[in-house]
């Protein structure tokens, strides 16, 4: 793995916690702002060297900081709360105790997102807190993460991998996950046949030109246009690649069922189901980690409805 690659696992793993963090806030369940705290106490000294413990294992009442490294002179507070508000409190709270004779600087580490203050500092004649450079959340310590060396950024990698579980995405079943592989490998812009398609076949005139004679125009129009950069790549597809004729027969069949289900759900308006179809089969794309474009969806969706497998004739389908 590059740095690059290193940084985008670095980013998915620190999202995914963030993403926890707000989830969990929003169902009142903060334990895991408790947790957060030796997480991130421990990535900083990973990453940067500090020294920092746990105030609150000391001083469980410990007002304004939750984190300090008396040798860096480094104290942080682990919220997840961006208010100007709560950064008011937290800084006066600082004030109050003292803290800036031990500590001369105070960040908040906010683990959910951050808000951008209009005010540029906050505090006083004794102490006076940056709100641009003291205020951190993800998007800063992935940006200062990838100013470490490489070996630096393996080990943070690493060290994230172990910390957090992300549940790994449910298998989908065999038929929709060879439509999806299917969906990817007519989208790739590299294959030799991208931009070669010619259509040579009529329109089934029962399908287009009487069951949607209202929208027969949109539905030519559409598959015409897509044709010229997938139809090539998708017979190439489906001829060469290990993907089986069984498999290919059993997704048509798949087709079949469920999109005749979307376009009874969308009473008969094959424009409105077929757009909620697309965004479904991009929305298993997205989830399920397959790369592929909207167009590339959009033709095999049309493809199959040319060829009766998406909303299929009543007579064919019940016959």
């Amino acid at each position: 793995m590059n740095r690059q690659d290193y940084q985008k696992s670095i980013i998915k793993s620190l999202t995914w916690l963030s993403t926890q963090v707000t989830v969990h806030n929003r169902l009142n369940l903060t334990d895991i702002n408790v947790h957060s705290e030796n997480f991130y106490r421990d990535l900083l000294n990973l990453a940067f060297g500090y020294n920092l413990i746990n105030i609150n294992t000391i001083n469980p009442n410990a007002a304004a900081i939750d984190l300090g490294d008396e040798g860096n002179n480094l104290a942080i507070q682990v919220t997840s709360t961006s208010a100007i508000t709560k950064t008011r409190r937290t800084v006066r709270k600082f004030i109050e105790k003292g803290l800036y004779e031990k500590f001369d600087r105070l960040i908040i580490l906010n683990i959910a997102s951050k808000t951008t203050h209009t005010v540029p500092t906050i505090g006083d004649d004794s102490y006076r807190f940056n709100t641009k450079d003291d205020i951190w959340d993800i998007g800063d310590l992935a940006v200062k993460i990838n100013d470490l060396d490489l070996p630096k950024i393996q080990e943070i990698d690493n060290f994230l991998n172990r910390q957090l579980y992300m549940k790994p995405t449910e298998k989908l079943p065999r038929n929709v996950e060879t439509i999806l592989r299917l969906i990817e490998l007519i989208s790739d812009e590299e294959h030799p046949a991208a931009g070669e398609g010619f259509l040579d076949e009529p329109f089934p005139d029962e399908k287009i030109n009487k069951r949607f004679a209202d929208h027969a125009g949109f539905l030519k129009r559409e598959f015409l246009t897509l044709y010229q950069d997938y139809g090539a790549v998708l017979d190439s597809v489906e001829q060469e690649s290990d993907i089986g004729q069984v498999k290919i027969r059993r997704v048509a069949q798949h087709l079949r069922v469920y999109s005749d289900k979307v376009l009874t759900e969308c009473n008969g308006d094959p424009k409105k189901a077929l757009t909620q179809l697309i965004e479904a089969f991009v929305g298993m794309l997205s989830e399920n980690g397959f790369e592929a474009d909207t167009g590339a969806a959009q033709f095999y969706i049309v493809k199959h409805l040319i060829k009766c497998n998406v909303f299929p004739n009543k007579e064919a389908a019940n016959g």
